[in-house]
This record gives structure tokens, C-alpha cells and sequence, in this order.
């Protein structure tokens, strides 16, 4: 099955490059040049969204927090505002992953393809018996089988693809260190010293799961190494 890509980008040239580039890898592309275009789109159901920020009828932050309230679609930010703080402001509202302008054609190419690849996971039914479970702690439940995040009354909360992914890693490996550069890989990026983006959205979960009963975070940092859960994971 053929998937789709929104590109939101107010250049023309860009748009284009953007569109030839997503189908060599046979990713159809649908095109939005400013907000408005991007909500009449939506409609079609896209796959992933590509986003600028700097629109001539919109903020793209803004369209992405209005987004994240209805939509956990992948999101790959793709803009000259590509300071840290637009960066971390960016990932921290909900987008999954963030490309400065301009940049290698081919490592946008990967980033998408990662990012389609786990959304799919998220929306297809597990086959294997195996992989249906549920992994609980504290009050919360991560269910693998409808890949979703349950508060303690059983009702789900958005996480996105991005963070549905790095949480399962942290389940599965409950009091082991985990690496940035491992947790790059989970994300199926490439590892960059330095590069915050693994940082922010551990901050997201953080946020988003709270505290354990005594206080403490469920996610500890290890300086100089990393990530580690830190608290029992019961498997149903």
C-alpha cells in the first residue's frame, strides 16, 4: 500500500525537491502551501506531515499544537528556524523529529521512511501472540497490542509515535542503562553528540508520566551514560 506524505511548505522549489526526493522511494506527496491548505489536506489522511514553520498564513508551532489536540500523525519539522530552542520548542509540543534547512536530501529520506515505518507499527495488529502485552507500572499500562498509553482509569494518553517508541524500550529493559546512542537507534537515527533531540522527548515521558507514589521519576539520568528506568515492570 502506497503511503502519503503532507508536505507544508511555502516555497515552490522546496515543494518540489521535497516531492521527487519522497518518491524515489515510492512515498506519494501531497502538497500544502500554507496552514489552511494543510487542514483542507488532512482529510485525505496523510501518513506523515513535512513542516515548515515559517508559513505565510501561520506559525507551523502553532499549527502543530492545534494538530497535537486531535492528531498523532508523524510530524518532521523542516525549517530555517532551526535553533536549539525552535528545536527543543518543537519536539516538546509533539513533533517526532527536526530537520534544519537545508539539508541532506538523503538523510531527510531516512528520517521519513523511520518515521512511516514506526507509525505503521502503531497502526497495524501484532501477529505474534508474543507481542500482546501489556506492561504495567506504577499506575500506568502500556499496551503493545493496541499500542496505546493507559492512565490508572484505563484511558489512553497521547505519547506519540516517537515516545511510544523510546517507552517501550525503557520497558523492556527496566534498571538497564540505555545509551543515547541505543535510544538513537530505537528511533532509527542516526547518533549525534551533542544532539538534544533524545533528551527532549525523555523530558516529554517524563512529563507525561509524572512521578512514582515516593516522588522519584520513573526515568533517572545516568551522567556521561544516558537513561535508566527505575522502576518494576509487571507483564500481563
Amino acid at each position: 500500500m502506497t503511503q502519503t506524505a503532507l508536505i507544508v511548505e511555502d516555497d515552490p522549489g522546496t515543494r518540489h525537491v521535497l516531492g521527487t526526493t519522497l518518491a524515489t522511494a515510492g512515498i506519494d506527496s501531497i502538497f500544502a502551501e500554507n496552514g489552511a491548505a494543510m487542514w483542507r489536506l488532512l482529510a485525505r489522511k496523510p501518513d506523515v506531515i513535512i513542516l515548515d514553520l515559517s508559513l505565510p498564513d501561520a506559525d507551523g508551532l502553532e499549527l502543530l499544537r492545534q494538530l497535537r489536540q486531535q492528531s498523532e500523525i508523524p510530524v518532521l519539522i523542516h525549517s530555517t528556524r532551526s535553533d536549539e530552542i525552535e528545536r527543543i520548542i518543537g519536539i516538546e509540543i509533539g513533533a517526532d523529529d527536526f530537520l534544519p534547512k537545508p539539508c541532506n536530501m538523503r538523510e531527510l529520506l531516512a528520517r521519513t521512511r523511520s518515521l512511516l515505518r514506526r507509525s505503521q507499527l502503531r497502526t497495524t495488529p501484532a501477529i505474534s501472540r508474543s507481542d500482546l502485552r501489556r506492561l504495567r507500572f506504577g499506575h500506568w499500562t502500556l499496551d503493545t497490542a493496541s499500542r496505546e498509553l493507559l492512565n490508572g482509569d484505563g484511558a489512553p494518553v497521547s505519547i506519540g509515535v516517537s515516545g511510544f517508541a523510546l517507552l517501550m524500550a525503557f520497558l523492556d529493559h527496566p534498571f538497564e542503562p540505555l545509551s543515547r546512542e541505543k535510544l538513537s537507534r530505537v528511533l532509527k537515527r542516526e547518533y549525534v553528540p551533542y544532539d538534544r533531540i533524545i533528551d527532549v522527548h525523555v523530558s516529554q515521558i517524563r512529563r507525561i508520566l509524572g512521578n512514582q507514589p515516593d516522588g522519584s521519576s520513573f526515568i533517572k539520568t545516568l551522567r556521561s551514560q544516558g537513561y535508566v528506568f527505575v522502576a518494576s515492570v509487571d507483564t500481563a
